[in-house]
């Protein structure tokens, strides 16, 4: 995990892209995160509006590490391909 920087997995043929936020930024040790990311195909053009992924935001910094702040996002990215977001948020149409 390198701080401050997105990171990406491929699951099931989509990529899923996470980014740890900090509560405050600077911050000291032991600061919480959420996290931010999208679910896209590999290659899709995802810079113009959202037809082409499907985007997720955990905005309450109540996870402890920048990693378990990814590892939360990367886990409701693949429920998202999987279609078990607790939401109904899912990949049809991407």
């Amino acid at each position: 995990m390198a701080e401050g920087k997105e990171q990406f997995d491929e699951y099931n043929g989509f990529t899923i892209r996470v980014l740890a936020v900090p509560e405050y930024s600077p911050h000291p040790a032991n600061i919480p995160f959420g996290y931010a990311g999208y679910v896209a195909r590999p290659g899709a053009d995802i810079r113009y509006g959202s037809s082409q992924r499907v985007s997720f935001v955990h905005p309450v910094a109540d996870l402890l590490t920048a990693e378990a702040a990814e590892q939360a996002g990367f886990a409701e990215g693949r429920s998202i391909i999987d279609g078990t977001h607790p939401e109904g948020l899912n990949t049809s149409g991407l």
